[in-house]
Parts: structure tokens; sequence; C-alpha cells
């Protein structure tokens, strides 16, 4: 790990250990051993420590006295809960774009030209997921609610490894793609009823493709 003079040593170990076990370089079952991460970080163990409690507030670990550090197993009702959060807050920030009197969405258009090009051209998965993720940032920063929008970014690294499951599947990309197109049309014309509706059919599909392509053993995957 390159430690930088931005974050402390302990936000540092936080944000690689948390991105190892969301893109499941560390997988659900396996220990975090001080020692051995504190030498692979080369770091003291003492960051280490901070960064695994502050990761067991998050419920991505557990930490037992026999069983040490773990990474914990996410159930189906653990995916169930954040996809229904993650529909209240994005109708706050809808609800908040269209209470505004004039809103600029010259970046939103941009960006569905770009990701339509990309898709077209087959471009890889990680980029048409950016372009995506880039959708969902700009209509956050339109709304500036950023303690929602803050709450809502550390909800979708939770699910960051879910949101690629499903838009590596074909047949809902493009699904995905039309509803944000309806998304922005409800916007501009300030039907809140219809942006409401379609941003829960859309958040609600993408669990069901979680749900049809993981495979749960005892609810938990």
């Amino acid at each position: 790990m390159e430690i930088t003079k931005n974050k402390s040593i302990r936000e540092q170990v936080y944000d690689n250990l948390k991105e190892m076990i969301i893109s499941g370089k560390i997988k659900a079952g396996m220990k975090i051993v001080e020692l051995e991460y504190a030498k692979k970080f080369e770091v003291s163990r003492t960051p280490i420590r901070e960064a695994l409690r502050m990761l067991e507030l998050e419920g991505l670990v557990d930490n037992s006295k026999k069983g040490g550090v773990t990474v914990k197993f996410v159930t189906k009702e653990d995916i169930r809960q954040v996809y229904e959060i993650r529909i209240v807050l994005e109708n706050l920030i809808l609800e908040e774009i269209m209470n505004k009197d004039k809103i600029n969405l010259k970046k939103i258009e941009r960006n569905f030209e770009k990701t339509k090009k990309a898709m077209d051209e087959n471009k890889s998965i990680d980029e048409i997921i950016n372009f995506f993720s880039e959708f969902n940032k700009e209509l956050y920063e339109l709304s500036g609610l950023y303690h929602v929008a803050k709450l809502i970014t550390n909800i979708n690294q939770y699910t960051k490894k879910f949101r690629v499951l499903c838009l590596t599947d074909e047949t809902r990309l493009k699904e995905a793609y039309q509803e944000h197109l309806e998304i922005l049309e409800a916007i501009k014309n300030k039907d809140k009823k219809k942006a409401f509706k379609i941003n829960r059919e859309h958040l609600l599909k993408s669990r069901d493709v979680v749900f049809k392509n993981l495979v749960f053993n005892n609810s938990a995957i």
C-alpha cells in the first residue's frame, strides 16, 4: 500500500481493506489477521486494528475472541434492505431536483450519449459501469442534498460487486439504460409520481437480478 499525506494511515488502511472486501479480493468467511496485513501494507498493527473496528461497525466484518476477524457473509435479507434504503434515498434526490425552478441537465444528457456509444461499441463492462455511476453522481449533485448523497455513496460501495453482476447481464444492461432515460424524461416534465415509480422499478429489477444469479446457502452468499 502506497502511503499518501492526504489521509491518515488508519484511513488509508480502512479504504484499502474495504475495497478488497467489496471487490471480493478478500472473500466472505476469510480471516483478516492483523499481523499479516500489517506486513502486507507495511504499517504497524495499530491502524489495522482501528480500521477493522470501523469495518465491524459497518457490518462488513465479524470480530470474535475465538475466531478472530472474519469477513461477513451477506444475506438475502441484507440485499433486500439495501435496495429498499436506496429507493427511499434516491426518491428524496429526485424530489429535490424537481422542486427546483431551473434544472441544468446538459451534463446528464452528454453522459447518455457516451453511455450509448460505449454500449454500441461493446466497451468493457467497467467503462460502462463508470458511465452509469456518473449518471447517479450527477443527479446527486443536482439535488444539492450532500448528506443524502453521501449515504447513497456508502451503500453503493457496499453493493458494488452486485451492481457489476446486474450490468453484465446484457438484457438488464439495456433495460437499465432505458430506465435511466425514462427517469430523465420524468424529471424534465417534473412528474414526481412517474419518476418515483420508474426509480423503484429500476432498483427492484436490479435486486431481482442479484437474487436470480447469486447462489444462496443458508441465506448467505
